[in-house]
């Protein structure tokens, strides 16, 4: 009796080790755009794009709503309760279009015509251990956003990335 049961504490401290059957948890999946239809609708920057970045992003200047960039991180508007002005609509592209991520990520925060290579859809969408990333290795890629909350909706991050394929234009 007691060699049995030793006999099933070795199987089960053996099974419970793993092994090399368990896979281990699986990488995170790049978002695919082989099934995304980036042209149509059109998607208006003021319109569709700025009142998410308002309500989900720059509802503090600790966050992404000063304009002199809070502690290095892109400015996205003025908080919801503000109107953008011109000035601050073209300080949001000029501190995000095509600038370098503040994460060694290898691509800029947004590349006009290409939402799979702007390192904000891949915030958005919860892609940073994407094997697209530079800083995914050594998870340096940082926070989904936005941050501490769930995810945008899918239409809303869907809107940006239309905006990105689009040309990431101010319209």
């Amino acid at each position: 009796m007691r060699k049995l049961f030793l006999i099933f504490l070795i199987a089960t401290a053996g099974a419970a080790c793993g092994g090399d059957d368990d896979p281990g948890p699986a990488a995170t999946e790049c978002f695919d755009y082989s099934k995304f239809d980036g042209a149509t609708p059109e998607v208006s920057f003021a319109t569709d794009v700025l009142p998410v970045f308002q309500r989900s992003c720059s509802f503090s200047s600790t966050c992404h709503g000063a304009e002199a960039g809070s502690a290095g991180y892109a400015y996205l508007g003025p908080g919801v309760s503000e109107q953008a002005t011109p000035a601050q609509i073209d300080a949001i592209v000029a501190q995000n279009v095509g600038v370098a991520s503040r994460a060694p990520s290898g691509m800029p925060r947004i590349t006009a015509g290409d939402p799979a290579n702007s390192f904000l859809m891949h915030k958005l969408d919860d892609t940073l251990s994407c094997g697209d990333l530079e800083c995914a290795a050594d998870l340096a890629c940082g926070d989904t956003m936005p941050r501490g909350n769930d995810l945008l909706p899918a239409a809303e991050r869907d809107a940006i990335r239309r905006w990105i394929q689009q040309g990431a234009k101010v319209n």
